[in-house]
């Protein structure tokens, strides 16, 4: 949700502090071929993304999962989902308005400047560098032209894409995010990122806008960084 305005939006009181994610090492790291039957997979945490607004259950499950190596944080997004589409099929489309999955990763902890990752379920990949300085939204400095060298993504849709007319299933998206496209060294065991995953799901109804770290502002937005959890990196 790179450009969403301001006007009229209201804070939500949250009842919690941002959460905290084990990030577990891997010997051997997944393949992203979108297929979740990794060694690596199964052995990391699952954490189920909840309402952004209100932080309740969502209707349409989502499953998230990281891990890392010497080389790459990856992520795992499982999606229920009974009607996959999408219709932009270029790099750096707009496709968070639609349907996709999202990653906005903060490696310096400042809250002010953080990379964002949008995987679609044509496997379009949208990727920029935020520059938030009042927390409300990408400002000037953004680099809406930025792109992660070496990313890998994949995705499996379990029913058809874009047959609005039948019953889907649901997809899976892997994303690779190499530490060097970021500008960063491997991390250190016990080391800390801040950032955040997100769902937008806009059919069948209800449209949900999904994190795992609910921003709680209403209409939602993703844009809050104050409200990124935190990404341990265990060895």
């Amino acid at each position: 949700m790179g450009m969403i305005a301001v006007i009229g939006l209201v804070a939500v009181a949250a009842s919690s502090a941002p959460p905290v994610y084990l990030c577990s090492s891997v010997a051997a790291p997944p393949i992203i071929d979108g297929r979740l039957d990794d060694g690596a997979w199964k052995r990391t945490p699952a954490v189920e993304l909840v309402q952004a607004v209100t932080g309740g259950k969502c209707v349409k499950t989502t499953i998230a999962r990281m891990c890392w190596d010497d080389q790459c944080l990856y992520i795992a997004f499982d999606c229920v989902d009974q009607d996959i589409w999408g219709t932009m099929t270029k790099r750096d489309d707009l496709i968070f308005q639609e349907e996709v999955v999202e990653a906005f990763l903060d490696p310096e902890c400042n809250l002010h400047r953080y990379f964002e990752f949008n995987v679609s379920p044509r496997n379009v990949v949208f990727d920029a560098f935020v520059v938030n300085t009042d927390g409300l939204g990408p400002g000037e400095g953004t680099d809406f032209g930025w792109n992660c060298e070496g990313i890998r993504t994949a995705v499996v849709v379990d029913g058809t894409l874009d047959n609005r007319s039948d019953t889907d299933r649901g997809w899976i998206a892997e994303l690779a995010i190499p530490f060097k496209s970021m500008g960063r060294s491997t991390p250190k065991p016990g080391e800390r990122w801040r950032g955040n995953l997100y769902r937008i799901d806009l059919s069948p109804a209800p449209r949900e806008f999904q994190a795992w770290s609910p921003p709680r502002y209403d209409p939602p937005r993703f844009h809050v960084p104050k409200r990124f959890g935190t990404i341990f990196f265990s060895g």
